[in-house]
């Protein structure tokens, strides 16, 4: 008899014998069809799908858009979907195999040689034309449209298929990538699905998790106190469903594969909220997404997690407007206008609490840090603000008046960590006083600004070694890397078998070369894993320029000149505008007719680059050309006027030409922008004596 859960049987034991790498959705969706079909309508299902048509949204009828310069067009011929970039006889064609994503904008991959697949940074506006949509937008942007960071295997890939793997050989600069499912399928999220349908299949396996290595079902019981406005968790979350989320939701170095079971910080290494990619006060501004952000969050200190206010499968809020706020917040405090101080109706939860910043032109993203907003602070920080989104005709004196005259404990903590963000970190009465009141991600982005050579900061940097977030610990860690050689392995080495991957990855370039040549047996097998563990991860990301010349500063420190040396080569083979390599290997011909040459072409790589003027002045400081010197640190000096060491050689090289009084004006310049370090507030002084001293003696001359 071919029961219902014979079928269901007969099913998965199918999928288990001819499924050899993933179980596919289709076999989810016998048992669990309700949340397939809220999937398929998802931006993970249409993350990223084979360029059909009926997959393709834009008109590819020959318009043409331009994009730096070049003009990309849009038809269907020979290769099917295609784009030409350029003009005439100088024109390439593309075939384009891909989708990227389906609103408000869809972007779609070129098929170029050697496995790559390129982003076009031209994409079809899909909003309705009364939005301003339905047309060929070009995105805002320095890079080439051929750049890494623009390349799909190397940029987006993991995030937008499931199971990646990227397969990438440096000797012949080629991709082999390739993965489980074309989008973000079930298994991207909840992982192999095997042992579950062994499992339903009547396997004997733990039931705990019906087969699953981990459960995603972390939004937890909450319920409110007596006289309590806002509802409480029973117990905290597990963080499995956050780890799962922020593969994908956060700006971050991936440092490791992703698993059900996998804790955050072993996959993900989060970029910390400073500039120049949060503004000051921890907002979003750069493209980041929303794990950094709700990291900051009382939300995300009160338990909450992303189901509890997005629908897992279809991503999409849990109520319309206010409702989503309301399930935790009660209507009768929060949803009056004594709270809000608008009139009902007129504004959400959201636009006071979660500010949008506009990406890619038309892609507002909201901001996940659940602040109050604070109009003063955002005026002299240069910070958006919700406020004044709306209002930005209202004086700040009448806006004021509508606030609450005493801001709010996460108000101060927030401007304390503002007031310490902008370099403040050296005040350490205000630093230790509100540490333990910030979160970790805002603690780590602190720490490390902090100096190994100041007594005080040095003795917090320390103590936070050994603090049970690994955000805060990695931080600790990365001030060190200015601290010298000798003081690094003292100081660290005892985390060596850190049990957190993100703090091995930063810890290993910082103890490159430092180790001592008498070790113990345990220190040298523990240095050993360490170092193998960074280079296996290093070897998989050399496809991006950035990497490749970190991994060559970490062989550098090792001693292994030929290694940096082809690692440098190659950042500049995928980059070619990349400067640091350049400079990098003009430092290593030191000496040879090969450095003018490098520092040369790092600067004909990027004219604007104040690094290339700079090095390019010292070259000829100290082939005593003091002409061509003098013009290259005022070119360093005048396109970073903010960076105090290129004032400071600059007024030396002015001084020793006999123009005293231009350094000094050099110096009071970049102290009145408050850019000063205490190298050129030290020579000001100096100067300054200098001239007094000179003024005076020309008065007993006359």
């Amino acid at each position: 008899m071919n029961t219902p859960c014979l079928r269901l049987k007969i099913l998965c034991l199918f999928a288990i014998l001819y499924a050899p790498l993933a179980v596919a959705d289709s076999a989810c969706g016998a048992c669990h069809a309700k949340e397939v079909a809220l999937w398929e309508q998802s931006h993970h299902a249409k993350a990223m799908l084979p360029a059909t048509q009926e997959t393709v949204a834009g008109v590819f009828d020959g318009s043409v858009t331009h994009y730096k310069d070049l003009a990309f067009r849009f038809t269907i011929g020979e290769l099917g979907y295609q784009v030409s970039i350029g003009e005439g006889t100088t024109a390439e064609t593309y075939a384009i195999d891909y989708v990227f994503g389906f609103t408000p904008l869809q972007q779609y991959l070129a098929r170029l040689p050697r496995g790559r697949y390129q982003a076009i940074p031209v994409a079809w506006d899909t909003r309705p034309q009364f939005e301003g949509g339905q047309r060929w937008y070009a995105l805002e942007s320095d890079l080439n449209w051929d750049h890494p960071g623009f390349t799909w295997n190397t940029s987006c890939a993991s995030c937008h298929s499931t199971n990646l793997v990227k397969a990438y050989d440096p000797a012949s600069d080629s991709f082999a990538t390739r993965f489980d499912e074309v989008n973000v399928s079930c298994a991207a999220c909840h992982g192999d699905a095997k042992a579950h349908l062994a499992w339903a299949a009547g396997a004997k396996l733990d039931k705990l998790n019906a087969g699953f290595a981990a459960s995603l079902k972390d939004g937890g019981q909450w319920a409110w106190d007596q006289d309590q406005a806002i509802a409480s968790r029973e117990s905290p979350p597990v963080g499995a469903q956050l780890s799962s989320c922020a593969q994908c939701h956060t700006r971050s170095e991936q440092i490791g594969s992703w698993h059900p079971k996998a804790e955050l910080f072993d996959h993900v290494s989060p970029v910390l909220p400073h500039q120049p990619f949060y503004y000051q006060d921890g907002q979003i501004r750069d493209e980041v997404f929303e794990l950094g952000s709700f990291l900051q969050s009382r939300m995300h200190a009160a338990g909450v997690v992303c189901s509890n206010c997005h629908e897992p499968h279809s991503a999409k809020l849990r109520a319309e407007g206010d409702g989503v706020c309301l399930q935790c917040h009660k209507a009768d405090t929060f949803a009056v206008p004594s709270h809000h101080r608008h009139q009902t109706g007129s504004a959400g939860c959201v636009d006071c609490h979660m500010p949008a910043t506009v990406y890619m032109g038309v892609d507002a993203r909201r901001d996940h840090r659940f602040v109050i907003p604070d109009p003063a602070l955002s005026k002299a920080l240069g910070s958006p603000d919700a406020c004044r989104s709306c209002h930005a005709e209202m004086p700040m004196a009448k806006l004021s008046e509508r606030l609450p005259k005493v801001a709010s404990p996460s108000q101060i903590k927030t401007r304390d960590f503002a007031t310490l963000a902008d370099g403040g970190a050296a005040n350490m009465a205000l630093y230790q006083s509100i540490a333990d009141t910030l979160s970790p991600i805002r603690e780590a982005s602190l720490l490390a600004q902090l100096s190994p050579y100041d007594y005080a900061q040095q003795n917090v940097l320390l103590s936070k070694l050994q603090s049970p977030s690994p955000l805060v610990r990695a931080a600790g860690v990365r001030a060190f890397a200015q601290a010298p050689s000798a003081e690094r392995w003292r100081r660290l080495s005892a985390l060596l078998a850190d049990n957190s991957k993100m703090l091995r990855m930063e810890l290993a370039p910082v103890l490159a070369g430092t180790a001592p040549a008498q070790l113990s047996q345990a220190q040298s097998a523990q240095l050993a894993a360490l170092f193998t563990e960074y280079e296996s991860l290093m070897n998989t990301h050399r496809d991006s320029p950035q990497i490749a010349a970190n991994f060559a500063n970490y062989q550098l420190a090792r001693g292994r000149m030929a290694e940096a040396g082809e690692l440098y080569l190659q950042a500049i083979k995928l980059d070619a505008a990349f400067v640091y390599p350049y400079l990098q290997l003009a430092m290593l011909t030191r000496g040879s007719d090969a450095e003018l040459s490098w520092l040369q072409e790092a600067q004909q790589a990027d004219v604007k680059s104040a690094d290339a003027a700079y090095q390019l002045g010292l070259y000829w400081v100290r082939a005593k050309e003091y002409a061509r010197a003098l013009t290259g640190l005022k070119q360093a000096f005048d396109l970073a006027p903010h960076r105090p060491e290129f004032a400071y050689g600059y007024a030396v090289a002015l001084e020793n030409r006999g123009q005293l009084d231009e350094a000094i004006t050099v110096l009071k310049t970049v102290a009145s922008r408050g850019h000063a370090s205490p190298l050129t507030s030290d020579l000001l002084s100096l100067y300054l004596q200098k001239r007094s001293g000179r003024d005076a003696g020309n008065a007993l001359i006359k």
